[in-house]
């Protein structure tokens, strides 16, 4: 008789791992699992004999690492590992940044003890401590080794902070408030960055700070030495090159059409020729890690993984696959030669980012890396009196877009599988386990009737609309001549958002009753999305970058003959609850709420905050709301991080090559 499985923690024994990553597994890397006929979510089981099969097919097995350092007391490791470093430099970093971050080193393991036999060099990990009062959203190690940048979030803001890794103090960088996802110029002398709806660069020795060009969502950039700079301007953009000395932008790569797409995440090889990037298209053809020629403009696949990648000089390949792997390749046929092998588990990656993974790689082949499990969320009830969480619908996974039906009792989310595959499940008060309403593979974004017995949602191959009462197929709407996202639906009108070459997000809408033929709401060379229409069908509220951050505007509907800025200091994510206020998420992650009146005509008073969300973004690609809000205005349903994965430390990893085959 064949053994069963039964549930997630069984499987999960079986394997002699922990319940998240057995479900990363079964989503990324097809580890056998069923589902009951009933089709809840979280019922499952699997076969013992299935499962050693997948194992033994299983090209790379991450075994476990040795234990994450963690802060406030962090400790030297030292493991056997293979050398690559000279240990003059490794004993004089090591110590340098031991006694400047008040590390407790243990007697066995003080790099003054008796060092290893010839091959045999150790593995140095060591947690790097963030500047004094910060959270840090994004790290850099400089090409020589010897600094670190971090964008770093304080009560002022994020701004950028350089530090000598064997130094105990970080430098403010005036002039960056607002940056993210810094990278460094070849010589150590400048850093690149993104604030205020630019690409910047900013010179370490003067402090000077001079724009290069617009980018209003970047997604990383890389600088060679002859001075050209590849990077991602927005979520759903290709990538662009330009001087470091500013100048024209061209498109470097080109988006595919049939499926949501972007580029981001780029680095040059050491040739300063071609360039590593990530493709987080759906389409099954295109995904994953690519390496293009600036010159010549060709591509090539590399993985079939989601992920930003990096190369270490001394010929590996680095990416997230739930761990940080680290893969032979070969820089002169641009081909992987060998298998990956871990190098540090549960490596944080940003789902909602284009798939960024939590580390960073110097041209010496330190490396920076963030370990704080999966990157999930939950949706969360937060009681607007306290702030505090009072329920959880769920458990941790990848949810988005959590849509209240009109009456508060229904709840509709999107659910990813962490890859090409988004459905829609359904959550009741009088059912104890969500179910599944959907089926396609990429069908995301829904949107209640106002009767809330119909939903339409976006789905692979355009508009949708489901029945909720008879069941039944979904049913067209608007065929996908353009690339629509379904946002409010009224009485009378329905507001999309699209995507174009030149204006990139646009609001549009059509009226119900007659043809659909859709005409502009907001259409301008900024972003504008997350459109909904007000409950007398006069207004649209809308989040828009026009003015180098996201901000909530309301304007008149349908006819825009006035508009008023309700935010300051930057929001998105506006949701009407009734005629009388409106709420929305500040840039500094808290719930805002701004009384309104709608008779006779739109006025507004102070936004007041109301709790912390701790939502990392407010304006991603394919989430158009991140919360939603009971009629009554007095509970929100929360998309929360499982865990503030910020304060996870970074860990430098020194020697970290696994060992040559023998």
């Amino acid at each position: 008789m064949r053994r069963r499985l039964d549930a997630w923690k069984e499987i999960a024994q079986y394997l002699g791992r922990d319940v998240t990553t057995v479900r990363r597994w079964e989503k990324r890397e097809g580890l056998p699992v069923h589902r009951h006929l009933h089709d809840k979510l979280g019922s499952v089981y699997a076969y013992a004999d299935e499962i050693d099969a997948w194992s033994a097919r299983r090209s790379v097995e991450p075994a476990p690492a040795a234990p994450a350092v963690s802060l406030p007391e962090p400790e030297l490791v030292l493991v056997a590992g293979a050398s690559r470093i000279r240990w003059s430099a490794v004993w004089r970093l090591a110590a340098g940044a031991l006694v400047a971050m008040g590390v407790i080193v243990a007697a066995m393991t003080s790099p003054w003890a008796p060092r290893p036999h010839a091959g045999k060099d150790p593995v140095i990990r060591f947690a790097l401590a963030p500047p004094p009062g910060t959270v840090v959203e994004a790290l850099a190690i400089s090409p020589d080794s010897d600094h670190v940048v971090f964008a770093a979030q304080d009560s002022d803001g994020m701004r950028l902070w350089v530090q000598r890794l064997d130094s105990a103090t970080a430098q403010l960088l005036t002039g960056t408030e607002g940056a993210s996802y810094p990278f460094w110029s070849p010589d150590g002398q400048h850093l690149g960055f993104f604030a205020g709806g630019w690409l910047k660069r900013v010179a370490l020795s003067t402090r000077e700070v001079r724009d290069i060009a617009p980018a209003p969502n970047g997604h990383g950039g890389t600088w060679n030495e002859r001075g050209d700079i590849v990077f991602a301007a927005n979520s759903d953009a290709p990538l662009s090159h330009v001087s470091a000395s500013g100048g024209p932008v061209t498109a470097v790569t080109v988006l595919g059409h049939e499926f949501k797409e972007g580029h981001g995440w780029p680095e040059f090889l050491p040739d300063g020729r071609r360039f590593l990037y990530t493709d987080y298209s759906a389409d099954p053809a295109r995904y994953g890690i690519h390496v293009m020629d600036l010159e010549t403009n060709v591509s090539k696949r590399l993985l079939k993984v989601y992920s930003s990648a990096s190369y270490s000089r001394d010929g590996y390949l680095l990416f997230v696959k739930d761990s940080l792997l680290a893969q032979p390749f070969d820089l002169a046929r641009l081909e992987l030669t060998g298998a990956a092998r871990p190098v540090a588990e549960h490596v944080r990656q940003r789902y909602d980012l284009g798939f960024k993974s939590d580390f960073s790689v110097s041209h010496k082949g330190l490396i920076a890396a963030r370990s704080a499990g999966v990157d999930q969320n939950r949706l969360a009830w937060i009681d607007r009196r306290t702030g505090r969480e009072t329920a959880s619908l769920s458990e941790p996974s990848w949810y988005s877009n959590p849509t209240l039906s009109p009456d508060g009792t229904k709840l509709l989310a999107t659910l990813s599988s962490g890859g090409p595959s988004d459905n829609l499940w359904m959550f009741e008060k009088t059912s104890p386990a969500p179910r599944r309403i959907t089926s396609g593979t990429w069908d995301t974004l829904p949107v209640w009737s106002p009767s809330g017995d119909r939903v339409v949602f976006r789905g692979a191959t355009g508009l949708l609309e489901q029945s909720l009462v008879d069941g039944g197929d979904a049913k067209p709407v608007l065929p996908a001549k353009m690339l629509l996202f379904p946002e409010s639906w009224s009485r009378h009108y329905m507001t999309v958002s699209t995507l174009a070459r030149g204006t990139r997000s646009d609001i549009w809408a059509w009226k119900l009753d007659e043809p659909k033929e859709l005409f502009p709401v907001v259409k301008t060379e900024a972003q504008e999305g997350q459109s909904q229409i007000s409950p007398d069908g006069r207004y649209v509220a809308y989040a828009s970058d026009e003015s180098g951050q996201f901000e909530v505007y309301v304007q008149t509907f349908p006819t825009p003959t006035r508009r008023w800025q309700v935010s300051v200091g930057g929001g998105a994510d506006p949701r009407w609850r009734n005629a009388q206020e409106l709420f929305y998420v500040g840039a500094d992650r808290w719930m805002k709420a701004v009384r309104t009146t709608l008779q006779p005509a739109f006025a507004f008073g102070r936004a007041v905050p109301l709790f912390e969300t701790q939502l990392d973004q407010i304006w991603l690609g394919d989430t158009r709301n991140h919360y939603d809000v009971t009629p009554d205005g007095q509970r929100f349903v929360v998309l929360a991080p499982k865990t503030d994965r910020r304060l996870a430390p970074f860990t430098v990893l020194i020697n970290w090559q696994p060992p040559s085959p023998r």
